[in-house]
């Protein structure tokens, strides 16, 4: 049995390429990842488990960053380890540099996932809580005037036109499951002091939690880069890669996610870009067969992934949007027409949803605040948290990494 599921048991008692950089302050020096605290986190219910409670954390930087012991040095394709209380790991988490054999240029890193997702099917049914992220560029539409880029700020707080208030781009926001909250109960999950105290990130591309502890060499075995179109070097937008193998090979091809978002929103007008779909969050539950194929078992089993795309501005749109970017597709092996929105926090994340609640007035390049509408940048499931007696903590503790470490070498 995987390490997160062994986890979860225990705890309802887991472009171009850039040359590097270093990006440090004369004032202070990274934080060292320091490990969990303050609590255990249970199964599915009201409460929130907070992020210095929840094992085996990752995120993704847009631009990639390493962690040093002076900050951060850019580096494609690493992902960091942090430890939800500003302390994150010198050196340490996966870094996809070398994997694909067969496409070999770096890239920054987009999303990532683990093939047994933790919490994925509760969170389809509503009863585990939604992470999200935001991304920091953005468009405002006004009919008549067009489109302009707005940039979101890292940190928030960041007022929804759907009333509720959630973090900036370099923090991670959450909405409870709508079985035991009202529909859109969002908030701040963790602030950039909570997930890197040294330097603040300023965008949260990626995400994943509930993996071994400490995330030294983590369980993001699926990732897509940046750019999918360019990700085979090809002119042929539907050949190209979305989500990608630790092992090295495709998992979903470009073209699969694109007639998903097809079916659901439309055709594609031809005014936009080919490579404009570039898929930009996700979750996976593989449950059949090989877990590097995407497919269906004899007995009906489906392998299923959970994902957003980069928003995709479109003028002659009454929105003025193809796609908003936070819309969030449900696609499962038997095809493009079982897809369906996310079901979450008691609506559909559908274009409707995003239009209407999705947006913010934030700030143009002027200065003026126009209506801004937000695209999500990463995705997550939460539970809810456990807190007992320090002893009974230490011991919960010790049992999770036991687990974890037995899941580990296992799999």
């Amino acid at each position: 049995m995987r390490c997160r599921m062994l986890i979860q048991t225990a705890a309802s008692v887991s472009a171009a390429v850039l040359l590097a950089a270093v990006v440090v302050s004369s004032a202070h020096a990274t934080i060292p990842y320091g490990g969990l605290s303050g609590g255990i986190p249970g199964g599915v219910g009201l409460g929130l488990a907070g992020p210095s409670i929840v094992p085996g954390k990752e995120y993704s930087h847009d631009m990639d960053h390493e962690i040093t012991a002076a900050g951060t040095s850019l580096d494609p394709q690493q992902i960091v380890a942090w430890d939800g209380s500003g302390g994150v790991l010198i050196g340490g988490g996966l870094d996809y540099t070398g994997t694909r054999p067969a496409f070999t240029m770096e890239d920054d890193v987009d999303a990532t996932a683990n093939q047994r997702d933790h919490l994925f099917f509760p969170l389809i049914d509503d009863s585990a809580h939604l992470l999200f992220s935001i991304d920091d560029a953005a468009n405002s539409f006004v009919p008549g005037a067009g489109l302009s880029s707005v940039t979101v700020p890292s940190a928030g707080p960041i007022s929804l036109s759907g009333g509720s208030t959630i973090g900036g781009a370099g923090e991670i926001s959450y909405e409870l499951a709508g079985d035991f909250a009202a529909p859109s109960t969002q908030g701040v999950w963790a602030t950039q002091s909570q997930i890197n105290g040294m330097p603040f990130p300023r965008d949260i591309d990626g995400l994943e939690v509930w993996g071994p502890e400490p995330a030294a060499s983590g369980d993001a075995n699926k990732y897509s880069l940046d750019v999918d179109f360019n990700s085979l070097a090809t002119a042929i937008p539907n050949d190209a890669v979305s989500v990608w193998n630790l092992s090295g090979s495709a998992y979903i091809s470009l073209g699969q996610i694109r007639a998903t978002v097809i079916q659901l929103l439309g055709d594609i007008p031809t005014s936009i870009e080919p490579g404009a779909i570039n898929l930009d969050a996700l979750m996976v539950q593989d449950v059949a067969g090989d877990p590097d194929d995407f497919g269906r078992d004899p007995d009906g089993g489906l392998d299923t992934i959970i994902f957003s795309i980069r928003q995709v501005p479109d003028p002659t749109d009454p929105s003025g949007f193809y796609a908003t970017g936070s819309e969030l597709f449900v696609m499962d092996a038997a095809g493009p027409l079982t897809s369906q929105f996310l079901s979450h926090g008691g609506h559909l994340w559908d274009k409707t949803y995003a239009l209407a609640n999705m947006t913010a007035m934030l700030p143009d390049v002027q200065g003026l605040p126009v209506r801004t509408q937000l695209d999500i940048n990463a995705i997550e499931a939460i539970s809810q948290s456990v807190v007992p007696e320090p002893s009974s903590i230490a011991l919960a503790l010790m049992g999770l990494a036991a687990l974890a470490v037995y899941g580990w070498r296992r799999r």
